[in-house]
């Protein structure tokens, strides 16, 4: 096998690396990935002693620095490597759905939004919304407003107020993150709320 060092050879990814990406891709990789504050070449040089991010929560961090369309393949292993990681070596404790954080579902959500499966989407939404209100109890950072914003926005579209107005009402009891976000979802209450309690046209 062909040797590599850095963030690969730490998380013991090298036969991924290799099978996964041709020798240009590698190269276009590695030169993309630059975390602030991190030596160059981090990715496949140098010895790296210790991390406290989980693989998978690595590769998904990864996976940020390949957003454009002509990334799109490369993003596409990126994440199914993310998938399977979190398989093979799930991880059980508060904020973590199917083994896996509930910041590595971003990528699932847009593709479920985009194959039209919505009854799906609602499900892993709300098992998300869970995984990160277990996680604030333990840690109390807030929790992330990112998914309660999906829900609304899903039940939005099919004109379920009573849905929106309970995920949001649900957002408003929790301890929140910083951000404007959490402002922003408040004000959606406020505004669904009076949109709800406008009577509905039965005439003709």
């Amino acid at each position: 096998m062909n040797k590599v060092e850095g963030l690969i050879a730490y998380y013991k990814l090298q036969e991924w690396w290799f099978s996964s990406f041709t020798p240009g891709e590698r190269e276009y990789i590695d030169d993309r990935y630059k975390p602030m504050g991190a030596p160059y070449h981090t990715l496949t040089q140098g010895k790296i002693l210790e991390r406290n991010q989980p693989a998978s929560e690595f590769l998904n961090e990864l996976n940020t620095w390949f957003r454009s369309n002509n990334d799109t393949t490369i993003a596409e292993r990126i994440h199914q490597k993310l998938i399977d990681l979190a398989k093979e070596h799930p991880i059980v404790k508060p904020g973590y759905v199917d083994g896996r954080h509930f910041t590595t579902y971003v990528k699932d959500i847009e593709t479920l939004k985009k194959n039209g499966k919505f009854s799906e989407l609602e499900n892993l939404l709300v098992e998300l919304v869970e995984a990160t209100e277990a996680e604030s109890a333990v840690d109390d950072m807030g929790v992330a407003p990112a998914y309660y914003s999906e829900l609304a926005i899903h039940y939005r579209k099919q004109k379920d107020y009573a849905k929106e107005i309970s995920i949001l009402e649900r957002f408003a009891t929790q301890r929140h993150a910083r951000g404007v976000m959490p402002a922003k979802l408040l004000e959606r209450l406020d505004k669904v709320k009076k949109l709800a309690a406008i009577p509905k046209d039965t005439s003709g």
